[in-house]
């Protein structure tokens, strides 16, 4: 048989068609491969961060309704030993779209089984995660859904691995007007973690906290940049320094869930209470009846802001500055401060916290700050009046502040 030179020419052509469809599949063959490798890697990844102890999970079958409780602390190093410099209860009422915060000071005294008294963020230590989260529920009297834990370290690594953070960035409202060091156009992963933390910068509390949520805020936004194939690298970075009973899709829905919410809005308590020099340290002595009516409160509805109560403080002891003391502890737990003298008479023994308004919650809230303060509310409706809670400062609160 004869074959023209056409034929002869084109017949090697299907060969090497053939072959190209061979490695086209075998190529989609390893990319397959490769997709099921890095998948099953990134969710091994994702899984190192989920605590799915039995413990953890029991947590959530404490929930009651629709409210949700996060229990969020984050630890640091005092030479070796870990220290907890203070803990956050997040109430969250998705029903009223209502967002609640209970600062918790790490240097919360706590009466230990031996009859003496420790730091809360000192016996850290000596507890295991659930013996540390069950001892937080007793003391506030506030069952914990979900936890999460966070090694301050992080700050400085995560840092270093995003290249730092612009300047830039964390400039704005950070509370007292705390700034990043100016001479700097780009802070690295130490400098970050050094003004992550309050030794250097000073000042109350929740100002304090806003300027962490910021700087968080700043990792989180740089650590979204990163392509699909980097977030592996990124959560084994994440995973030594991070616990958690969520998942990461939890995590994930959470921060979309809360980004909504201006933390500046959000409800702020602090565990009602005072501080107090004990041994030569300053500490925080908990005010158990208090802190119970707080719980039962938080329990049934979430609480008025502070910032919208506006309160007048009278001294009924007869002792100078009583008012005036009074006065300071509300102004800079943020309650409005209208004004202060002196009540009717001096005979008063026990702290009287009078609502004004329709109903006795504002003053309610104003209560829990003032150690001592009889917490059955008296009402005394008066729409004329200029203030919403009148409190007047009996002789039991001079008595209170020195034997705590």
């Amino acid at each position: 048989m004869n074959y023209s030179r056409s034929y002869l020419l084109q017949k090697p052509k299907k060969t090497v068609r053939r072959k190209s469809k061979r490695v086209v599949v075998l190529a989609a063959l390893m990319l397959l491969i490769l997709a099921v490798v890095f998948s099953a890697n990134l969710i091994s990844t994702f899984r190192s961060i989920h605590n799915s102890a039995d413990w953890a999970g029991a947590l959530r079958l404490q929930k009651r309704g629709d409210e949700q409780i996060y229990l969020l602390y984050g630890v640091d190093y005092r030479g070796a030993s870990p220290y907890i410099d203070r803990l956050l209860l997040l109430h969250h009422d998705p029903v009223n779209a209502a967002v609640s915060l209970l600062y918790i000071p790490g240097n919360t005294l706590i009466e230990t089984e031996d009859g003496s008294s420790e730091p809360l963020g000192r016996l850290y230590r000596h507890l295991e995660e659930p013996a540390f989260i069950e001892l937080v529920q007793e003391l506030t009297g506030i069952p914990v859904h979900h936890y999460l834990t966070l090694d301050y370290q992080v700050i400085a690594v995560l840092g270093d691995y995003l290249g730092g953070v612009e300047n830039a960035g964390l400039e704005g409202e950070t509370g007292a007007g705390i700034q990043p060091p100016r001479e700097k156009e780009r802070l690295n992963g130490f400098e970050l973690y050094r003004f992550f933390l309050t030794a250097d910068h000073p000042g109350p509390p929740w100002e304090q906290l806003c300027r962490q949520q910021q700087i968080m805020a700043a990792l989180w936004s740089k650590m979204e940049r990163k392509r699909f194939w980097q977030w592996p690298k990124v959560v084994r970075l994440l995973s030594p320094y991070l616990e958690t009973d969520l998942s990461w899709k939890e995590l994930t829905a959470l921060k979309e869930q809360f980004a909504g919410y201006s933390f500046a809005e959000m409800k702020q308590l602090t565990l009602p209470g005072e501080e107090k020099t004990i041994g030569g340290y300053l500490c925080w002595v908990p005010d158990a009846a208090a802190i119970r009516d707080m719980a039962n409160l938080l329990g049934d509805v979430c609480p008025v802001k502070s910032s919208e109560v506006r309160v007048e403080v009278l001294n009924g002891s007869g002792v100078e500055g009583l008012a005036a003391a009074v006065a300071a502890l509300l102004k800079e737990e943020g309650f409005q401060i209208v004004g202060t003298g002196n009540a009717d008479h001096f005979n008063y023994t026990a702290t009287q916290v009078i609502a004004l308004g329709e109903d006795v919650e504002k003053a309610r809230a104003a209560a829990l700050y003032i150690p001592g303060a009889d917490l059955s509310m008296l009402h005394q409706h008066d729409p004329e009046a200029r203030v919403d809670v009148r409190v007047i400062v009996g002789s039991s609160y001079a008595e209170h502040k020195k034997n705590p």
